[in-house]
Formats: C-alpha cells, sequence, structure tokens
C-alpha cells in the first residue's frame, strides 16, 4: 500500500489547470486587483464595526454612532466580496448578469451573513475574511429562495425591497434560471472553499459550515418549508404547530446556519452549538412574526413589498390563528430569551461584541420593513 503524503496544493493545481481548465481558483490576494477593492471595504468594515463596538461600551463624550451605520458598510464590503468571488464569463449572455446583479445587488439588509459575522466577532473568531465565501453563498441561497418565492406559481408577488421582482421586470423564464444559477452558484462557492481549506488547521470548521449550509437550505430546512407551505396554501384547519414547523424550516433555518457557521469558524466556542441553535430559531421565529404583523400594521410603501400576499394566497399564518397581541407578547418572550442566551455566553473577552449582538436583536425585533 502506498503511504505517501498527499500533496494537496498540487493536486489541486492539476485538477484546476488541467482536468478542469474553466475552473478558476479562489482569487490570489498578492495580485488581484478585486481583492484590493473588497481588502479596502473591509478595512473601511472593521474600523466602523470596532469604533461601534467602543461607543457601545462607553458613548461618553464619542460621537453618535448607528447600527444603521454599521449595516452601510457591511453592504458595501459584502458587494466586493460579491464581485470578487462571483465571476463568470457573460459575453454571451450580458443580460443575465444584470438580472443577477439585479437580484444579489440590491438594497436587501443582508441580514443572514449580517449575523454570520456578528456570531463569530462575538464568540471571538479573529479573521472575518475566513467568512467571504460563506456569506456569499448564504445570501446567494437565500436571494434564490425570493426569486422563487415571488413567481407566479408561488406568491405571485410583483414588489420586492421596493422594487419590481425579478420575474416582474424579466420575465418569469429568466426567474426560474436566475434562482437555480444563485443557488449553484453558493454549491460552487462552498464547495470551492472546502476544496482550498480541507487540509488546513480549520478544515473540519470549513467542512462543517459548508455542511450545515447546504442541509438547511435544502430537504432538511428551507426548501422542506416553502414545500409546506404551497402544499397547505388554503388550508384553514392548520395547527399553531404546524405554522411553527413551517416557520422553523422555512425562515428560521437559513439564520440557524448562519449562526452554525460563525460559531463553528471561530473555532474557540465551536462548543456552543446547542445555545447559537436556540437563538438562530428565536430570531427566526420572530422575524416571520414580524413579517405577518408587518401585513397588517404596514403598508407598502414602507416594507417595499405587498401588505396582502398572505391574505390574497389564502395563507394561515402565526398572527391569523392567535391574533396580534398574543403575537406581540410572543415577540416580547422571543427577545428575552435570545438576550438570556447572550448573556450566558459572553465573558470578559466579549462583553463589548455582546452589546453589539443585543443592539442587533434590538433592531430586529423593532424593525418597521
Amino acid at each position: 500500500m502506498n503511504n505517501k503524503v498527499i500533496d494537496f496544493q498540487k493536486s489541486k493545481e492539476k485538477l484546476l489547470n488541467k482536468k478542469f481548465p474553466n475552473v478558476s481558483s479562489m482569487p490570489n490576494a498578492t495580485n488581484n486587483e478585486s481583492y484590493n477593492e473588497s481588502r479596502k471595504a473591509f478595512e473601511n468594515f472593521q474600523s466602523i464595526f470596532f469604533a461601534y463596538k467602543e461607543y457601545l461600551a462607553n458613548s461618553d463624550g464619542k460621537k453618535e454612532i448607528t447600527l444603521e451605520e454599521v449595516f452601510v458598510h457591511f453592504n458595501r464590503f459584502f458587494d466586493e466580496i460579491y464581485k470578487e468571488l462571483v465571476k463568470f464569463d457573460y459575453s454571451k449572455t450580458p443580460k443575465f448578469k444584470e438580472i443577477l446583479d439585479y437580484a444579489m445587488l440590491s438594497s436587501g439588509k443582508r441580514l443572514r451573513p449580517f449575523l454570520m459575522l456578528v456570531t463569530y466577532s462575538f464568540l471571538e473568531g479573529k479573521n472575518f475574511f475566513i467568512l467571504s465565501p460563506f456569506m456569499v453563498a448564504m445570501e446567494s441561497i437565500h436571494t434564490f429562495s425570493l426569486i422563487h418565492d415571488d413567481l407566479p406559481c408561488m406568491d405571485n408577488d410583483e414588489l420586492r425591497r421596493g422594487k419590481p421582482t425579478v420575474w416582474k421586470k424579466y420575465g418569469e423564464d429568466m426567474a426560474v434560471l436566475a434562482g437555480d444559477a444563485l443557488y449553484m452558484q453558493a454549491m460552487s462557492i462552498l464547495m470551492e472553499t472546502v476544496f482550498e481549506f480541507a487540509y488546513s488547521d480549520i478544515g473540519s470548521a470549513v467542512i462543517t459550515s459548508a455542511n450545515v449550509i447546504t442541509k438547511l437550505s435544502g430537504l432538511s430546512g428551507m426548501i422542506l418549508g416553502q414545500v409546506f407551505d404551497v402544499m397547505n396554501t388554503g388550508n384553514l384547519r392548520l395547527k399553531i404547530d404546524d405554522i411553527n414547523f413551517m416557520y422553523d424550516k422555512k425562515t428560521s433555518a437559513l439564520i440557524v446556519a448562519s449562526l452554525i457557521v460563525g460559531t463553528s469558524l471561530s473555532i474557540k466556542h465551536s462548543d456552543s452549538f446547542i445555545e447559537m441553535e436556540r437563538l438562530g430559531l428565536f430570531i427566526g421565529e420572530a422575524y416571520q412574526i414580524i413579517d405577518d404583523l408587518l401585513e397588517i400594521e404596514s403598508d407598502e410603501k414602507t416594507i417595499g413589498k405587498s401588505v396582502d400576499s398572505d391574505k390574497k394566497n389564502g395563507k394561515v399564518t402565526y398572527v391569523s390563528l392567535i391574533g396580534i397581541g398574543e403575537a406581540k407578547e410572543r415577540l416580547d418572550y422571543l427577545k428575552k430569551e435570545s438576550n438570556l442566551i447572550i448573556d450566558k455566553l459572553t465573558n470578559d473577552n466579549n462583553y463589548k461584541d455582546a452589546l453589539i449582538y443585543k443592539e442587533v436583536i434590538k433592531y430586529l425585533f423593532k424593525r418597521e420593513k
């Protein structure tokens, strides 16, 4: 038996350059021009992120820094890493690049990748850049789900994030293909990242993270929730347990995955999976309940999408079953329990990051769109 140690880097280069000449490796940081743009955007984000921590810890005499400012810098950073990681030859299909950019480089909150980063920082992760491929993959999957969710055969929505939905602007055929492309793009990024780091010190954490995202975006999570939702449209006999099951899968699964990835890659606190999974379930449930409330209490201009989609499509929601008052009481409970989890995992080294996490939770529980 040949026990020779495999030179993984040489094997990888051989595979990429000879067997699959059209598959590019991860960008080389030393001579890649777009890397410099993402590095600059990252440094700007990191600077305000650290300043925000200090502001929350001691705001006396300091100029106010808001979470909204942090989001702005994070989104600029995200846009640059997306452009860096997602490069294909669109010379024959330039319109399709426009469609994907329209979907991905929009005014979305990028909540899931941001929660991934906040979790990683809270659990004392040090190299934010290692999160880049996982954040892009996560947002690609989320955007794919929104594109397909808006289709006439699903919710038939024409407005998303204050703009025409992808199918409304570009047609149903292109919307289906765009969603498919984004999902496969995410899988490609994850597999390339596993390929890149499998034999490194963080190999097991990278493999765990990629596996969690793929499982919780599929039939163990988001897609299963969507299937249940579609199959039960118009079913007025749904119980609260059914609604909780649907929300856990359709909405919470990707949020849980984001928190688990941040936890796994932090290495130091990778034993905190149970607490962070609970936190993800709480945040996901609250997010969906707030969506249900906004459809009743808000307007289309404020939330950037239809306010009567569930009613129009004959869907039973948490709020329609238990009422507005009890739904808001549930939100109070979820917020309290979420903060208790943060308190449990807070120590002398990460207490400033705990302050940021609590601000993010406060923001999510008070959002108006």
